[in-house]
């Protein structure tokens, strides 16, 4: 599959840090994106610990580590999310499958990419961390959300992310999320506190998609086994979801990409460490 010749777009959903509501972020958005009118799937990409169909409260019958075994087609294993999202359920628990190697990663995201009829958007939940999982699939993708919370390790971590993403594969452009805040001049700070080390550190501008505000019924919608914006879709939370969704769509990626996914990793230049 070429990316030239695709429609989908790949947008990977990374942490520095675990705990900053990343996996719930990538439900609600691939749902936002969903009830604008996109054909959305959602892939648990959480290489070993997947759980977004703990999210969810669905027991898949088969998942991504019984396509790499060969002991099913992927299609089969496609389950009906929120708002008619299709999800491609990683794997957990399962050591082969958390330490798959960067060419198995990016054959699995090709395959899913291949899937019949293709989706607007294949929004990917990585894992947190610099792990070779989460870089590769944000290496792959077209747009990469970074989640970030009023936190020290939440920033700390953040910035080391988006260094090595940087420095080490030439990725230029990212995303920031700030995650659950009690007020929105509060995300701006947090957000801009970050764009001053990566300019000092790195000459690297960040770009704000959105803020989104401590919402007292995500615990609420976690309890339904529900995505937020379909069983609380009128909450301050919901709402600044949607305008990510919104943002998301106007990102702009290189339409001219025309390399098999596993030939970009190749193209992207990658930069001294310093």
């Amino acid at each position: 599959m070429r990316s030239g010749e695709r429609k989908t777009r790949l947008v990977a959903v990374a942490s520095g840090k675990g705990g900053v509501g990343k996996t719930f972020l990538s439900l609600n958005v691939a749902v936002a994106l969903a009830q604008r009118g996109r054909s959305v799937m959602l892939f648990d990409g959480d290489m070993g610990l997947a759980n977004v169909h703990v999210l969810l409260g669905i027991q898949p019958n088969q998942d991504v580590s019984d396509v790499i075994a060969g002991r099913c087609e992927l299609s089969a294993t496609l389950l009906e999310g929120p708002g008619g999202v299709k999800i491609v359920p990683g794997s957990s628990g399962k050591r082969d499958v958390a330490e798959l190697g960067v060419t198995e990663v990016t054959q699995t995201l090709q395959a899913i990419g291949a899937l019949q009829p293709p989706a607007d958007f294949l929004v990917i939940d990585t894992g947190a961390g610099i792990g070779t999982h989460v870089t590769t699939l944000a290496r792959l993708s077209d747009a990469v959300v970074v989640v970030i919370r009023d936190e020290p390790a939440s920033l700390a971590d953040a910035y080391g992310l988006i260094k090595v993403m940087y420095q080490e594969f030439g990725c230029q452009r990212f995303q920031l999320i700030v995650n659950d805040v009690f007020n929105p001049r509060r995300g701006l700070d947090v957000f801009e506190r970050l764009q001053q080390v990566a300019m000092r550190f790195l000459g690297l501008p960040l770009e704000l998609c959105g803020v989104v505000p401590h919402e007292a019924n995500v615990i609420n919608a976690v309890r339904r086994r529900d995505s937020l914006l379909t069983a609380f879709p009128d909450c301050a939370g919901s709402v600044a979801i949607q305008r990510l969704a919104v943002n998301l769509e106007a990102v702009r990626i290189d339409e001219g990409n025309n390399e098999f996914l596993i030939d970009r990793l190749g193209a992207m230049p990658r930069k001294a460490v310093t």
